[in-house]
């Protein structure tokens, strides 16, 4: 299980039980104690949880409930998303057709997009959350896939979104992903996610695969395709010489 997916489920138990112990928490997803704590610590920092003697218990974020799973993402390596977003912005042309995805790295990117006045660029996406900041520039032309809306990870998601994808041309499509294996391989912990990575993947002209350091060689469940399958990868300044070497083998441009 990769750190970001155990802190999920961390912070669903601790929400459940509205205060858990370390001990337990060490029990149940089997890691030592000092991981804990870390993992604490990082929730405490994206401030859905106070850690307390011995334990956490979950914070509320005002009246409207718990914080979602896609803002505690957006706050998490955020310096990393920002270098990733103005690396990308090189590769968006002034026209044609680009998808951009639902992840929290990709959003940063889409803020960036919108702040730039590219004319006859048509965006296409399936996060809600692009939509709604895309009411702010109302010059943009902007799509939405439309689908089944997954609150909890702030996506459309389904069949309506990949028949959609199928059906138009996308000269450049700017995804994310949970991490890349040791074999190169692009990979998610979410099945919603991975058949709709798959078809942009397939359907896209060109496909930057935007991913901080922090993820690199680091195993989904869910296989998605072949690195190779890019054209590029856009990273942060923090990856090392050694993960460019490996990212080589695939033989796709690397952007670092």
């Amino acid at each position: 299980m990769i750190p970001e997916e155990r802190r999920d489920r961390i912070l669903d138990l601790i929400r459940k039980e509205s205060v858990c112990s370390v001990k337990k928490l060490v029990s149940v997803f089997g890691v030592s104690r000092i991981t804990i704590q870390r993992d604490l610590t990082i929730l405490e920092e994206s401030g859905v949880i106070a850690k307390v003697h011995g334990g956490a218990r979950a914070v509320r974020q005002g009246p409207d409930g718990f914080e979602t799973r896609f803002s505690i993402r957006y706050k998490q390596n955020h310096q990393n998303k920002s270098q990733i977003a103005k690396k990308a912005l090189a590769f968006v042309r002034s026209q044609g057709c680009i998808f951009i995805d639902s992840s929290t790295t990709a959003h940063v990117f889409g803020l960036e997009v919108f702040k730039r006045d590219i004319h006859d660029l048509v965006v296409v996406t399936n996060a809600p959350s692009l939509l709604f900041e895309a009411s702010k520039y109302p010059e943009l032309k902007i799509i939405s896939t439309g689908g089944e809306f997954l609150h909890s990870f702030s996506m459309y998601a389904g069949e309506w979104v990949t028949d959609f994808i199928e059906r138009i041309n996308i000269d450049c499509a700017f995804i994310s992903a949970a991490g890349i294996s040791e074999d190169l391989k692009i990979t998610t912990e979410h099945r919603e996610l991975s058949g709709i990575l798959q078809k942009l993947i397939e359907n896209s002209a060109e496909v930057n695969l935007l991913l901080d350091s922090t993820k690199l060689f680091r195993k989904g469940m869910i296989t998605v395709a072949d690195l190779s399958d890019c054209t590029r990868i856009i990273t942060d300044d923090f990856v090392t010489d050694q993960q460019k070497e490996t990212l080589s083998r695939a033989k796709i441009e690397i952007i670092s």
